[in-house]
């Protein structure tokens, strides 16, 4: 389906949640995760730069103690978000972006720690959803060898890796799919997994090994590459 809205332009009716509230402890970094530097730039201020002029809304959930730091770099990107602090889980900070959030009918939800995602990716989830999906998000295909194993790591299996997926953020929602699936008050690090619970449609469509999510200092170092490569 081709994108009806030109590369640049808000999407009407699309708001997006930033959640950066995660604490960083594995990056070993003395700031939350979502304000490590990438290049000059905090992460949070890439994944803004990218993917907030796409929205007519834009929350960012951050981190309660460092809600300053974290306002300072939305200035600096020049994006109109408004800033909110985070909940104890993923699932109540996205809440918490839900509750924030403008008259928005599509909402993106989105990783501060996925900084080289690209609006192409959230466009073609919008264009899912116009497709008859209650949500979409870009995954790539497992390329690993997976095996199952018993609680004393003796293999039992190899999985079958050709139907499998590692999926990415943004991930898109008819918002009325998304808030009923977080009004039945479950749990999730991934918010479709609430959305399939519930009986949603939910569709994948191509992502990119870039879209990484930085979550251990290799991740910091392979990011700054591809930047480097795409600048």
């Amino acid at each position: 389906m081709s994108d009806p809205h030109p590369t640049g332009d808000p999407i009407p009716g699309l708001g997006l949640v930033v959640v950066g509230a995660g604490s960083g402890a594995r990056l070993g970094a003395d700031v939350p995760k979502a304000l490590v530097t990438l290049r000059g730039r905090p992460l949070l201020g890439h994944a803004l730069a990218r993917l907030g002029p796409t929205a007519e809304h834009v929350v960012v959930v951050g981190p309660p103690e460092a809600l300053p730091a974290v306002e300072a770099v939305v200035r600096a990107v020049r994006v109109d978000a408004t800033v909110v602090p985070g909940g104890a889980t993923r699932s109540a900070s996205v809440a918490a972006g839900l509750a924030a959030l403008g008259a928005a009918e599509v909402v993106a939800v989105h990783d501060a720690a996925r900084p080289l995602v690209d609006a192409a990716a959230l466009r073609a989830c919008v264009a899912a959803l116009a497709a008859g999906a209650d949500a979409a998000a870009p995954a790539v295909p497992v390329t690993d060898t997976l095996k199952r194993v018993d609680d004393h790591e003796v293999v039992q299996d190899t999985v079958d890796r050709a139907p499998l997926r590692a999926v990415q953020t943004p991930q898109v929602f008819r918002r009325a799919a998304l808030e009923a699936a977080h009004a039945t008050g479950g749990e999730a690090t991934d918010d479709l997994a609430l959305v399939e619970a519930a009986g949603g449609r939910v569709v994948l469509v191509p992502g990119a090994a870039a879209y990484l999510k930085v979550t251990v200092p290799t991740d910091l170092l392979l990011a700054g590459a591809l930047l480097e490569g795409t600048s």
